[in-house]
């Protein structure tokens, strides 16, 4: 116990006294952005330029945000992404390939082929509309490309066959027998990679919890990600993993403070708040106690931001982002019926209640979808951030 207080209380002081003073031992406020003037690049170009450089890069994202989707969407509309990458990877339910393949096979652009998958992403779906937007692209670039030349999308994450699910038997032993998502994610990443003939590069859209390099093992707790596995299974430097800057927040979106106190947005806020990205390793904010999740900040072998990802990337001022980036159109009245349904097969195997689009899902109404994103678009994405 000793010898973790003596490991983690230097950073978390260096941290807690940023707006104050620097104790000797800490990065001096200058570092950070003398780091950023010499080695920051454009978001973009900084990911063009990994894509160049390894196999398999990373983009560990927080859900919902347009920013961060135009930014990728804006990757993927340079001339060079295509030459670069061939296969794009999506935290999206793989049970559903065979539709994204139709729908990429598709002379005409259906997008109700989307959001019928995106209608099962998730149990109550997926309302995120810069996915949404970024899959429509794809299609678009695709019907721009030779043969030879288009771009591969494949769906990793676990199977959810809701629509097979007719009792709640049928629930249960989905839920029973479903396999493990990380490992999934990075069974079918592995295998497409491997299997390709095409030479170019993949790159990997995922929820920042599942793309961070430390292995969490005790004897109560694993968490494993996909990036930790992919980061074996292939190597250092066939895998470059990224984070988007976030506040301290939990997996279920819950936001806690700015990390390290604020000494990241301090940097960047004396940088002009540029867009920027760079490189972790051997640089002050590498060297940074990590600590953006708060399901494993009190795990001693998490380490720093370096241990954890290889780059870093600043899209905007947290407090200055605007409202998630939703999509009502997946919400329907055949839905919001659907809806109903799965309601009550978790309410008949668990007796209780659930809650989404600020309702009880058992009563839900189109009304009440229509209410629920009104009152969404007039927040900011990180409402909780003091």
């Amino acid at each position: 116990m000793k010898k973790v207080v003596i490991k983690f209380i230097p950073a978390l002081i260096c941290g807690m006294l940023v707006a104050v003073t620097f104790i000797s031992g800490c990065e001096q406020p200058d570092a950070f952005v003398g780091y950023l003037k010499k080695n920051g690049q454009a978001p973009k170009n900084f990911i063009l330029d990994k894509l160049s450089n390894h196999q398999l890069v990373i983009y560990g994202e927080a859900h919902k945000r347009k920013a961060s989707w135009d930014l990728l969407k804006s990757v993927i509309n340079e001339p060079s992404f295509s030459k670069k990458t061939g296969i794009v990877f999506l935290e999206m339910s793989s049970d559903s390939q065979e539709k994204m393949d139709m729908f990429f096979a598709n002379e005409t652009m259906d997008s109700e082929i989307i959001l019928d998958i995106l209608r099962s992403v998730q149990s109550e779906g997926w309302d995120d509309r810069g996915m949404y937007e970024f899959i429509i692209d794809l299609w678009n670039l695709n019907r721009q490309l030779a043969e030879k030349e288009k771009i591969k999308v494949v769906l990793a994450d676990i199977q959810r066959p809701f629509s097979s699910m007719k009792t709640s038997e049928d629930l249960l032993n989905w839920i029973t027998n479903a396999p493990d998502r990380d490992q999934q994610m990075a069974d079918i990443i592995e295998t497409s990679m491997k299997s390709r003939r095409d030479e170019r590069g993949g790159l990997f859209i995922v929820g920042m919890g599942h793309a961070f390099k430390v292995r969490i093992e005790t004897d109560d707790f694993d968490w494993i990600s996909a990036g930790a596995q992919l980061k074996e299974r292939f190597s250092e430097q066939d895998v470059y993993i990224t984070l988007t800057h976030i506040p301290i927040m939990d997996n279920i979106g819950n936001v806690e403070g700015l990390t390290n106190n604020g000494i990241f947005d301090d940097a960047f806020e004396r940088n002009k708040n540029k867009p920027v990205a760079f490189d972790l390793a051997d640089s002050p904010f590498g060297k940074e106690l990590f600590d953006v999740f708060t399901e494993l900040n009190s795990f001693e072998g998490l380490g720093n931001y370096e241990n954890n990802f290889d780059g870093y990337i600043f899209l905007m001022p947290l407090k200055k982002e605007g409202s998630p980036y939703l999509l009502p159109e997946l919400i329907t009245e055949d839905f919001v019926q659907e809806l109903r349904r799965r309601n009550d097969l978790v309410e008949e195997l668990t007796g209780g209640e659930w809650q989404e689009y600020g309702t009880n899902l058992k009563d839900i109404t189109l009304d009440d979808v229509h209410r629920y994103y009104q009152e969404k678009s007039l927040e900011n994405h990180w409402n909780n951030l003091k």
